[in-house]
């Protein structure tokens, strides 16, 4: 038996006899694996023996349970709440196999200097400090021999829940596959650096006009296992002592944190998905930087209209808008119970329209929207997750900093503004024309079709003998009927275009301003313009017709 064949037999082993161990034997019973009886039947504290198994299986696992612990959509509740607690017990490998690393790579010479210990480290790697043409850089080296770890862990766990979602007694309640799929899909990423140093170049093109620090990547040597980047000169969010900043500055800094993140979603539509207080960094004149780069979100406009139509329908308790973004979105799935779904849509945003929006807190909203779609087993767009994490952990950065804001009061203008924008857009220059021309043609043919029609009609050869009497009487008021008409639908259209235009910006108080800036306003007069010289067009054309 090949000796690689014979290590992920034994890993099998192991994962399933940890799991075993800790209370979770049901969970395999009746599938080919083991064939016994619950060990545990103690499911009050399911969530810490979960957390303690995952913890003793190591890295993959580990991060498995730390992905899961923002995914109320494939977990229960009460077992997010012990994987929250989930933590990394790693200790830093040798600066030998360090080093071994930067030479196989070809880079260890180009180093003035570097320094021995890590100043961070993690599952998947560690950072040193280095020094390359005088200039302070940091430098991340991937654990070794986690990306065979890593693979050969995803590949047992695909077979198993391949296994576990046909014959586990608890496969209608729990989707291993899907599970396993989100965790590869973050984790193949997370340990090839290259995916990470895509994603800083990206982020670094979008934010080029925003005050953030984001840092410079030696793209030359940069590789699967290596990335170097030009270090930060900050602390981080979490270890600052925030007593020590007026609130007048923390209120500053708060307000720039929120609205830096709001721009990306909203505007940019690319993220940074990670946002806890260790990735965040905070230099000594207040300026902010991001580190860490492994999870980036990325959303398209109709995805950000969507996400921003589900929260404006939660807000202002419009059930119907509500329900659309959850279809838009692709959250909504052929087969469920459409009646039951929006009943409890209703209750979740019956919950909140009593509430002020300074009290809402954004992580409450997409929790008890994550445990809908559990309880419907209805699958999460990975965007949307991102989104809802990203907001979640940002509100947490501001409580840190101990000043009163509102995320969801911080996004009801982005909200509104990108909404606005998207209803605009779609009346563009062309499609306005577009519109004025098939008018133009109805007023034009309308009146002439309507004669020919009753000419033909009336030299027609009927067998059936129809006397009808002053026909050029009927003619003539029949032309003034569809003049009428003619009017009554250009006036109807045009008038439909501005109240559009103007209902469009009242969706919430927070764009009032908007509906009375100028640009605004010159919209509307140019509206009433065209309303005005379509009117004395048709007229023209009427009166001369009546003659």
């Amino acid at each position: 038996m090949p000796n690689t064949k014979r290590k992920r037999i034994n890993r099998l082993r192991f994962i399933i006899n940890v799991f075993v161990k800790h209370g979770f034997g049901y969970v395999f019973s009746n599938t080919p694996f083991v064939k016994f009886k619950r060990f545990s039947d103690n499911k009050a504290n399911r969530g810490q023996r979960l957390k303690s198994a995952l913890e003793e299986l190591g890295t993959t696992f580990i991060k498995m349970g730390q992905l899961l612990a923002n995914r109320p959509d494939l977990v229960p509740e009460d077992i997010i709440a012990e994987l929250k607690n989930l933590q990394e017990k790693v200790k830093p490998f040798s600066f030998d196999e360090a080093k071994s690393i930067l030479v196989r790579n070809d880079i260890f010479d180009k180093f003035e200097y570097i320094e021995k210990e890590p100043i961070a480290t993690a599952s998947i790697g560690q950072v040193h400090i280095g020094y390359i043409d005088g200039k302070k850089v940091a430098v991340k080296i991937r654990r070794p021999n986690v990306d065979n770890e890593v693979k050969t862990d995803i590949e047992i766990l695909k077979r198993i829940s391949a296994i576990l979602d046909k014959y586990s007694p608890v496969r209608n309640i729990v989707s291993f596959s899907a599970i396993v799929d989100e965790v590869a899909n973050v984790l193949l990423k997370e340990i090839d650096f290259r995916f990470e140093q895509n994603n800083i170049k990206k982020l670094r093109k979008a934010l080029s006009a925003k005050e953030v620090i984001i840092p410079d990547v030696y793209d030359e040597l940069c590789s699967e296992e290596v990335l170097i980047t030009s270090f930060v000169e900050a602390k981080t969010l979490g270890t600052i002592d925030v007593e020590k900043i007026p609130l007048i500055e923390r209120m500053k800094l708060g307000k720039k944190l929120v609205n830096l993140y709001l721009s990306q979603i909203f505007e940019l539509g690319v993220f940074h998905a990670d946002p806890h207080p260790g990735n965040i960094l905070i230099t000594d004149n207040f300026e902010i930087a991001f580190v860490d780069f492994g999870m980036v979100g990325y959303l398209s406009r109709q995805d950000r209209e969507n996400l921003s139509n589900l929260l404006l329908g939660i807000v202002l308790n419009d059930k119907k808008k509500t329900l659309k973004a959850f279809k838009e979105l692709g959250i909504i799935q052929k087969g469920i119970d459409a009646n039951k779904f929006y009943t409890d849509i209703e209750s979740i945003v019956s919950h909140y329209i009593n509430q002020p929006i300074s009290s809402i807190k954004v992580a409450d909203v997409f929790n008890d929207v994550f445990k809908l779609t559990f309880r419907y087993k209805l699958k999460i767009p990975q965007q949307f997750v991102l989104f809802g994490r990203t907001l979640s952990l940002l509100e947490n950065d501001i409580a840190l900093l101990k000043v009163d804001l509102s995320i969801l009061e911080a996004i009801l203008p982005y909200v509104n503004r990108l909404v606005f924008k998207n209803r605009v857009s779609k009346l563009s220059i062309a499609n306005l024309f577009n519109i004025l021309s098939s008018y133009f043609n109805l007023l034009e043919f309308l009146p002439k079709k309507t004669e020919t029609i009753l000419e033909k009609l009336e030299d027609d050869e009927l067998t059936v003998n129809i006397e009808i009497k002053n026909i050029e009487k009927i003619l003539h008021q029949m032309e003034r009927l569809a003049n009428k008409i003619s009017l009554a639908v250009i006036l109807l259209s045009v008038s439909i275009i501005i109240a559009g235009m103007t209902v469009g910006g009242l969706l919430s108080p927070a764009l009032y301003k908007t509906i009375l800036s100028a640009w605004y306003l010159w919209a509307l007069r140019l509206g009433i313009l065209i309303l005005i010289v379509l009117i004395i067009i048709m007229l023209v054309m009427i009166i001369r017709k009546e003659k």
